[in-house]
């Protein structure tokens, strides 16, 4: 009982910290005075296409960006995301007849032989640069054994990434009736890979050497086939990452593209579209996206739960102090002209992976930033004795700069009282919760000393 009564405080404790807490939401803007969500029309040839912010993965534009359609080469950047996550770069790669019969009616290769060894990272740069079919299969193959195999892990992953509507059956995106994708799911799994550094390198080379190796008796220089990366170019973009290219009659020309400016990174992807408008097409997204879309840092607009307003957590039960921490890499990504003051902010407790809560951030109807709310350990605490003397939960804040006219007229702190109002409710609850544990314990204790009475009775008989 005693262990279920410290759960009880531990637990009671820092959810009415949390609580206590989120009543310090910032004074919201009203919301007709927050600039409109911008929904202007772009105008692409692409039959789908969608604009996400890669640090959030907010959806920023969209155009039919839930429909199924084939997606041709830009699926080797999952083929690439799961080479990464699984393999050394080091590691040999033997070429089999099978990853050798992709080789088609002219689909892009870099022209590998049956029992050719060449390094992952080799391999890798000939899949993304040079769009080698044969590299994705081979990769596939060693990574998992089997082609049927590697689709399975391929769908896997795609829906770890946060894609919906979206099924694989290879790794190089050579057309099959079942093999399908969407604008949005892409973008996801493009975002998915983008936190890669090795991803983001491999994407800014023009041109990359492939070894000598026990087929190969020449070197072979793969080149990037996205034209936006190559600078002097008439479709280079300034700011550009990098990004996949895809061509088949079935799918048309589709294109995967990253760019960053002013420290907002957009991931933009075009299903459908031909020749060179998936460029203009993309072009045109990001375009859309850097004039309307600016970048923030929460815990820099957020300080409650900051170096100057400290939330501190000790109690009786507790070896050591601890303190909330809100991420200070989380962003939301807002339209220009808005700020921190007409998000709106919610809170979703979860306990998993040292993470007590999410803060949601809001802009109307739409999720445009969120930040793990974390419980760290701090201090070992001095003594028993000590800690006695102090509250449950201790909210140590830095002086308003500023005072509210009902602060001001009653001479004391609201934000100091509503915590102790939450305290004493919690503290309420608690007492009630082991005063109904005690209850229980008593009648169990009477039931038992009945039946000791029975079977005492039963036995003089």
């Amino acid at each position: 009982m005693e262990s279920l009564i410290k759960k009880l405080i531990v637990g009671i404790t820092i959810v009415g910290l949390v609580i206590s807490s989120i009543i310090f939401v910032p004074k919201q803007v009203a919301a007709d005075s927050a600039p409109a969500w911008p929904n202007s029309h772009v105008d692409t040839v692409a039959k789908s296409s969608c604009l996400i912010d890669y640090n959030t993965g907010t959806v920023l534009y969209e155009s039919k960006s839930h429909k199924k359609r084939f997606p041709a080469s830009i699926t080797k950047i999952l083929t690439a995301l799961l080479t990464i996550e699984n393999c050394d770069m080091n590691e040999t790669v033997t070429y089999s007849k099978n990853a050798l019969s992709c080789i088609r009616d002219g689909a892009a290769n870099i022209g590998a032989k049956t029992g050719e060894k060449m390094s992952v990272r080799d391999t890798l740069y000939g899949m993304m640069l040079q769009s080698g079919n044969e590299c994705a299969t081979a990769l596939g193959e060693h990574m998992f054994g089997t082609e049927k195999a590697f689709a399975q892990k391929l769908n896997e992953r795609a829906k770890q990434a946060g894609a919906k509507d979206s099924h694989f059956v290879n790794g190089n995106g050579l057309h099959n009736d079942n093999h399908y994708v969407t604008a949005y799911d892409m973008a996801m799994i493009m975002r998915a890979a983008l936190k890669y550094p090795l991803f983001r390198e491999v994407l800014g080379t023009t041109q990359y050497t492939i070894q000598k190796n026990n087929k190969r008796k020449h070197r072979f220089m793969a080149t990037m086939r996205h034209k936006m990366i190559w600078e002097g170019g008439p479709y280079y973009y300034n700011g550009i990452i990098g990004g996949k290219t895809g061509f088949t009659d079935q799918a048309g020309n589709t294109l995967v593209t990253a760019a960053e400016r002013n420290g907002l990174t957009l991931i933009a992807v075009v299903l459908k579209s031909n020749s060179n408008n998936v460029y203009t097409d993309t072009k045109k997204l990001f375009n859309y996206g850097f004039k309307n879309f600016k970048t923030i840092n929460i815990s820099e607009n957020d300080n409650r739960f900051n170096d100057e307003n400290d939330y501190s957590l000790s109690s009786p039960f507790m070896k050591k102090a601890g303190t909330l921490q809100l991420d200070k890499m989380a962003t939301a990504v807002i339209p220009k002209g808005a700020n921190y003051s007409n998000l709106k902010v919610t809170t979703t407790f979860n306990v998993a992976r040292g993470v007590f809560s999410k803060m949601n951030y809001h802009y109307g109807n739409k999720l445009v930033g969120t930040a793990n709310l974390t419980y760290k350990q701090g201090k070992n605490i001095k003594s028993a004795e000590a800690v006695e003397q102090e509250t449950i939960v201790k909210i140590t804040t830095a002086a308003p700069t500023t005072k509210t006219k009902a602060e001001k007229s009653s001479g004391v702190s609201i934000k100091k009282i509503i915590p102790t109002i939450v305290i004493v409710v919690c503290a309420i609850v608690l007492i009630l919760l082991i005063v109904l544990i005690v209850k229980r314990k008593k009648k169990l204790d009477q039931i038992r000393e009945m039946k000791r009475n029975r079977n005492r009775y039963q036995n003089n008989e």
